[in-house]
């Protein structure tokens, strides 16, 4: 059966409009299969038709669909059902102009509504306080209290990360849609609570706007951009999966590069996976627009002899003997804006911190970058450095009996 398409162009919130816009789509010789976005039409609408639509869930037992006794009832005044439109109404036509409307007074058809008056309420009081949920989480994150275990303090350094987490496309295309959408939303809202305050006053509802080209772009709009979040959905999904090191194309410097002593993964070592140990040998990206790479990889090794004493870097013993497991983390960013590189490479050293542990840094200078940062832990277990150059950083976190000072070289190989 040959279908005909439709934007349409008045709100569906505008219950007059709706009606009276179909009754001219029959009057055409178009009859409504499907509203939405957009209307789907068959041929074969008859001039005169009158369209009425009605809020459901109100009776006992009605939700997405009428109960048989109302489809009965109508039936029997000479009212036939259609569909529902989204989750706000049921669509009745008819060809008999002696037909009488389904309610019989204003006052009863206000009553109908009030289920759905009462939703418009509450979601337009939920967008409104959108805005102010929003910047209390992002005054959460920064006066959060650090803890009574933080021996250092700093509620102002994880700022940066913060900005770059709030520039993630997602986030960004999420909040210009509710920029967007909010307008129309609180108009439509109001269209509908004004219909439903002069019904219920017995008074009959304020004369519809007529069709719009407004709204038929928004509409046209909200088609568009459909299938725009569904390929970001699907971006970010993809973007943002833990994949193992070895499946990893990013550069990144190798914990078997910096130790002297032999090392190997867990799998090389015992011929078999261990869950803790997949989660320290994996990456991870990220993206922001002020951070177009954004990457973060963990990894752990063992050494190929076990030893008789233990130390930090060999915590558990193997039958008797602890074997030295030294770790690596580090997160590479390559900025948009060069001179967010300070600032973010403090905040990476920040977020890397064990906040139990006192922590002493030292900046130097180093060929071939911008700013070198190191620092060590009071009891020399964990040291951490941070390299820049241009708009690029790499900030990382080690535990073992090597000296990153030692191996800068190695490490300034990432923002060169």
């Amino acid at each position: 059966m040959k279908t005909i398409r439709k934007i349409i162009p008045v709100s569906l919130y505008d219950i007059p409009g709706v009606e009276r816009w179909l009754e001219e789509q029959a009057n055409l010789g178009l009859f409504p299969i499907r509203l939405g976005s957009w209307a789907v039409f068959r041929p074969g609408g008859v001039p005169g038709t009158r369209f009425r639509l009605d809020a459901f869930g109100n009776r006992m037992g009605e939700g997405t669909e009428p109960t048989p006794e109302k489809l009965e009832l109508y039936r029997a005044a000479g009212w036939e059902y259609i569909g529902s439109i989204g989750r706000a109404y049921f669509l009745f036509y008819t060809t008999d102009p002696q037909a009488p409307e389904l309610y019989t007074d204003y006052g009863s058809q206000g009553l109908s509504l009030d289920r759905l008056a009462r939703q418009i309420r509450r979601a337009k009081w939920s967008q409104l306080l959108f805005p102010v949920v929003l910047l209390a989480l992002l005054l959460a994150a920064l006066f959060w209290p650090t803890g009574r275990y933080d021996v250092q303090p700093d509620r102002w350094a994880r700022l940066p990360l913060i900005l770059l987490h709030l520039f993630q496309p997602m986030l960004l295309l999420f909040v210009a849609l509710l920029c967007y959408r909010a307008p129309i939303n609180l108009r439509d809202y109001r269209t509908l609570l004004r219909i439903h305050d002069a019904l219920k006053a017995g008074l009959p509802p304020p004369p519809s706007p007529g069709p719009s080209r407004e709204i038929v772009r928004e509409n046209i709009a909200a088609l568009l951009l459909a299938p725009v979040l569904l390929l970001a959905l699907v971006g970010g999904w993809a973007l943002d999966r833990t994949v193992p090191t070895e499946d990893f194309s990013q550069p990144y410097v190798s914990l078997a590069g910096v130790e002297q002593e032999p090392v190997v993964t867990y799998e090389e070592l015992f011929g078999e996976s261990s869950s803790f140990d997949n989660e320290r040998n994996q990456a991870k990206r990220q993206f922001s627009l002020l951070a177009p790479v954004w990457y973060e990889v963990k990894q752990r090794r063992y050494s190929l002899e076990g030893g008789a004493q233990p130390n930090a870097f060999s915590p558990d013993p193997e039958g008797g003997k602890y074997r030295y497991s030294p770790s690596l983390d580090m997160t590479a960013f390559h900025l948009s804006v060069p001179a967010l590189a300070r600032p973010v490479a403090k905040a990476q050293m920040d977020l890397y911190r064990l906040v139990n542990l006192r922590w002493a840094y030292e900046e130097m200078e180093y060929p071939g970058t911008d700013f070198v940062i190191l620092a060590r832990s009071e009891e020399g277990i964990w040291q951490m450095a941070a390299v820049s150059k241009g708009g690029r950083v790499a900030v990382f976190r080690y535990a073992g009996q090597e000296d990153l000072a030692q191996h800068l070289d190695m490490l300034i190989q990432m923002v060169q």
